[in-house]
């Protein structure tokens, strides 16, 4: 569309062409009914209910929008995993619901992260790929290059009620796993507030001191994640089996304890303020240490990593597969050319 129409159209002198309400509902990835809604409960309604493709999961304002060539690249990674499962007669839903009630709170977001993993059947267990259970469970984890900018994104598949998770190659195995944990809680933010059919978070208001904050969608996803990758009785049995005293923690204790867990050394000291088995004396002088090694590295992880995580376990494997259907082999041909056009990581 040129300019002045489109300028035109945006100031209200002239209604949009059926023509241009129908390629508009088809670039927002909504219903055309969803361009009338009267009233915002009304639009989430509508979302939720006449979503038949997959679309990008955004939870609130703050959320960016992806590049152009980001979206073209998840948009025929989708359609080539989609492909595969369909050549190889694989499963296509997930195994775990993915609309859980939840209370929009810090303890509601953990209580939310329980429940995911009492239904993961992983219990307070510690996992040690979570690449592999997240497969295991349906999900579509992806794994890409990238600019550093972006950590993750994920894009919902409603017919099939499951997900995929975009994940930055460039970035360290704890990052990794706390954006795929974090991404897994913005789909469940994502699917429960369009159910109810209005906003469950407090809207960022960037003039409010840090201390007043509003618990938004975005700390949500955030305090699933921790908790999800660091269960309160997995961190407190871990430290009582090992005898570790408050006063007792050390740098190099705290790097050996937090590999377990496959998070990053300041993410696992702030769980340990959180469930206070460390005396508050030693947080300055650790945090001095993890943001010392921070700067002098452009945050790398202290002690490197030590998780060996296998990408795109499920997709390549697919690939495999579907080589042996004699009347999909070329089309598996063609989907392995795109999933190297677009560099999605082998191993």
């Amino acid at each position: 569309m040129s300019e002045g129409p489109l300028g035109r159209i945006e100031r209200g002198i002239n209604a949009p062409s059926a023509s241009a309400i129908y390629r508009l509902s088809k670039v927002l990835g909504v219903s055309v009914n969803a361009l009338f809604a009267d009233a915002e409960q009304d639009l989430h309604t509508i979302r939720f209910e006449g979503k038949q493709d997959t679309f990008l999961v955004t939870i609130g304002k703050e959320d960016a929008i992806l590049p152009g060539r980001v979206q073209s690249a998840a948009g025929d990674i989708i359609a080539a995993f989609q492909a595969l499962e369909d050549i190889c007669n694989a499963r296509k839903r997930a195994k775990i619901p993915l609309l859980i009630p939840f209370d929009p709170t810090e303890q509601g977001m953990e209580a939310l992260s329980e429940t995911a993993r009492r239904i993961m059947e992983i219990q307070h267990g510690i996992v040690f790929d979570y690449f592999e259970l997240f497969e295991n469970q349906g999900f579509r984890v992806v794994v890409l290059p990238m600019s550093k900018d972006i950590d993750s994104f994920s894009y919902y598949d409603p017919p099939c009620q499951n997900a995929f998770f975009f994940l930055n190659a460039r970035k360290n195995p704890e990052r990794q796993l706390f954006s795929l944990a974090y991404e897994l809680g913005r789909v469940f933010i994502l699917t429960y507030t369009m159910q109810q059919g209005t906003e469950l978070f407090a809207s960022q208001d960037e003039k409010v001191p840090d201390a007043h904050k509003p618990f938004t969608a975005r700390h949500g996803a955030n305090r699933f994640a921790a908790t999800f990758l660091m269960p309160k009785k997995s961190v407190c049995d871990t430290v009582n089996q090992l005898g570790i005293q408050k006063k007792h923690w050390s740098y190099e204790l705290l790097l050996r304890i937090k590999h377990r867990f496959g998070i990053s050394a300041e993410t696992f000291l702030y769980r340990l303020e959180e469930l206070d088995l460390i005396d508050p004396a030693l947080d300055e002088p650790l945090k001095e240490k993890i943001y010392d090694y921070y700067d002098k590295t452009k945050f790398g992880e202290p002690d490197f990593s030590r998780r060996l995580l296998t990408p795109n376990g499920r997709l390549w494997d697919l690939v495999l597969t579907g080589k042996e259907v004699e009347e999909g082999r070329d089309e598996v041909l063609r989907i392995e050319q795109t999933l190297k056009k677009w560099k999605v990581v082998k191993k």
